[in-house]
């Protein structure tokens, strides 16, 4: 199967490096670096090609090595189904990685969410998330039923791709390039999707490891939803290390949200009404360890509306306690 010059994502930039540079040395390829801003002279390990290798018989494989400032959503080039998207995670510090609360960027304009907290940990996610091949390095001291659970997390938040134990790169992508499967488009990728659609199938498998979908037909009540996260986090139903989805909040009426949650950060965005579906309000995947999922449910349906507050209607509803951020105003755009 064709696969397009690959990709190098992870949110842990030595590494990330490393390896990117370990491919380009391996496949012959002309190594550059995708960011937002220019690096500086004084980041470690940054030795980027300046030519393509004048040995090369055929146009030299390139090997991208993408700084994690930037989302893969947003790189045209990790738009292509056939694109190698390949993720490293350090598998020493994976866990720590999903719950880091430290922002992306420390110094950002009003408005990006990169500086909120726990963004760091998003972008982990969200990378495994949109990855066709998941490499774990510096393995090589984890005891193995913890790289057991390390391999099944990644298989969990992303079934199509490949999980890979690195001893060398070019193993690696040649690893990929065996594979027979269809690829799957970047925005189907991830574990939340396959489960919200029946076919969260992960290859791997542990029973510490669970992904399960809620569904909810009421709206949630704000200021109860916010104590049921706050109950959620304290670990009271076991660790629930991803959740995303779709959701509707009773004083927000008439609009579908965004559910995205990492470690001990939540981000519910208001999505535009015209993708609004009258039979979608709570439907969200969670992915965890250790998981009590009917806890996790009798603790989600809790802060869903009552009979009463059901039947009160929209007019009441707005005027619940609503302790969660603000959204901006949805502004339709002109057909």
């Amino acid at each position: 199967m064709e696969h397009r010059d690959p990709l190098v994502v992870g949110v842990c930039a030595p590494e990330r490096r490393r390896y990117a540079a370990s491919l380009a040395s391996a496949t012959d390829g002309y190594l550059i670096l995708l960011a937002e801003r220019a690096p500086s002279q004084q980041e470690e390990g940054l030795h980027l090609s300046t030519a393509p290798p004048l040995a090369a018989a055929s146009p030299p494989r390139i090997v991208a090595d993408v700084s994690a400032d930037l989302g893969l959503p947003h790189l045209g080039l990790a738009a292509d189904p056939r694109s190698t998207v390949i993720c490293v995670v350090d598998a020493v510090h994976m866990l720590d990685d999903l719950h880091d609360g430290r922002p992306l960027i420390d110094a950002v304009a009003e408005g990006d969410d990169r500086g909120d907290f726990g963004s760091r940990a998003r972008r982990a996610i969200s990378l495994l998330e949109g990855s066709t091949l998941i490499v774990l390095v510096n393995w090589e001291t984890v005891a193995t039923a913890d790289l057991a659970l390390l391999m099944t997390i990644a298989s969990h938040l992303n079934p199509a791709a490949r999980v890979r134990l690195s001893r060398e790169a070019a193993e690696d992508i040649r690893s990929l390039s065996s594979a027979q499967q269809e690829p799957t488009p970047l925005l189907e990728r991830a574990g939340w999707v396959h489960a919200l659609n029946d076919e969260h199938d992960p290859y791997m498998t542990d029973p510490r490891v669970t992904t399960l979908r809620y569904e909810q037909q009421r709206p949630f009540h704000p200021a109860r939803l916010s104590a049921a996260l706050d109950d959620i986090d304290s670990g009271a139903y076991g660790t629930v290390l991803r959740s995303a989805g779709f959701c509707r909040l009773a004083t927000r009426p008439g609009i579908l949200a965004r559910w995205d949650h990492v470690g001990s950060a939540i981000w519910i965005d208001p999505l535009s009404s015209d993708i609004e579906t009258a039979t979608t309000a709570q439907d969200i995947s969670l992915t965890g360890l250790n998981l009590d999922p009917a806890g996790l449910r009798r603790t989600l349906d809790g802060a869903a509306l009552t009979d009463d507050e059901l039947t009160a209607g929209p007019s009441t509803w707005r005027r619940f306690a609503d302790p969660l951020p603000a959204w901006p105003l949805i502004v339709e755009e002109s057909p």
